[in-house]
Protein backbone atom coordinates (compact mmCIF):
# COMPACT_ATOMS: atom_id res chain seq x y z
CA UNK A 1 0.00 0.00 0.00
CA UNK A 2 2.91 2.47 0.56
CA UNK A 3 4.34 2.06 -3.12
CA UNK A 4 0.80 2.47 -4.73
CA UNK A 5 0.37 5.29 -2.25
CA UNK A 6 3.55 7.11 -3.65
CA UNK A 7 2.73 6.44 -6.97
CA UNK A 8 -0.53 8.31 -6.27
CA UNK A 9 1.57 11.28 -4.63
CA UNK A 10 3.75 11.71 -7.32
CA UNK A 11 0.33 11.77 -10.03
CA UNK A 12 -1.28 14.13 -7.63
CA UNK A 13 1.43 16.33 -6.37
CA UNK A 14 1.80 18.32 -9.67
CA UNK A 15 -1.73 19.29 -9.58
CA UNK A 16 -4.10 21.78 -8.29
CA UNK A 17 -6.35 20.16 -5.81
CA UNK A 18 -9.32 21.50 -7.83
CA UNK A 19 -7.89 20.06 -11.08
CA UNK A 20 -8.30 16.37 -9.87
CA UNK A 21 -10.55 14.62 -11.99
CA UNK A 22 -13.42 12.72 -10.43
CA UNK A 23 -12.29 9.27 -11.95
CA UNK A 24 -9.25 10.07 -10.31
CA UNK A 25 -11.15 10.25 -6.60
CA UNK A 26 -13.20 7.48 -7.46
CA UNK A 27 -10.16 5.01 -8.05
CA UNK A 28 -8.35 6.34 -4.96
CA UNK A 29 -11.55 5.69 -2.98
CA UNK A 30 -12.53 1.92 -4.41
CA UNK A 31 -8.39 0.87 -4.16
CA UNK A 32 -7.69 2.74 -0.47
CA UNK A 33 -10.65 3.48 0.84
CA UNK A 34 -12.68 6.87 1.45
CA UNK A 35 -10.54 7.23 5.18
CA UNK A 36 -7.06 6.90 3.93
CA UNK A 37 -7.71 9.04 1.14
CA UNK A 38 -9.13 11.63 2.77
CA UNK A 39 -6.11 10.95 5.64
CA UNK A 40 -3.53 11.58 2.84
CA UNK A 41 -5.58 14.61 1.21
CA UNK A 42 -5.40 16.02 4.62
CA UNK A 43 -1.79 15.49 5.94
CA UNK A 44 -0.48 17.49 2.53
CA UNK A 45 -3.01 20.15 2.87
CA UNK A 46 -5.83 20.13 1.20
CA UNK A 47 -8.50 22.34 2.40
CA UNK A 48 -11.58 21.41 3.66
CA UNK A 49 -13.41 22.74 1.01
CA UNK A 50 -11.52 20.82 -1.73
CA UNK A 51 -12.30 17.89 0.22
CA UNK A 52 -16.30 18.27 0.21
CA UNK A 53 -15.70 19.13 -3.66
CA UNK A 54 -13.92 15.73 -3.54
CA UNK A 55 -16.82 13.86 -1.84
CA UNK A 56 -19.37 15.30 -4.16
CA UNK A 57 -17.77 13.42 -6.92
CA UNK A 58 -18.48 9.84 -4.60
CA UNK A 59 -22.17 10.60 -5.68
CA UNK A 60 -21.84 11.44 -9.70
CA UNK A 61 -21.21 8.22 -10.52
CA UNK A 62 -19.85 7.94 -13.85
CA UNK A 63 -19.93 11.56 -14.79
CA UNK A 64 -16.99 13.42 -14.38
Amino acid sequence: MIRACIMIGAVLLPLHAHAIPCWMVRRAVAQYGEAAVESWARSRGVPDKEIEKARRCLGQGSAG
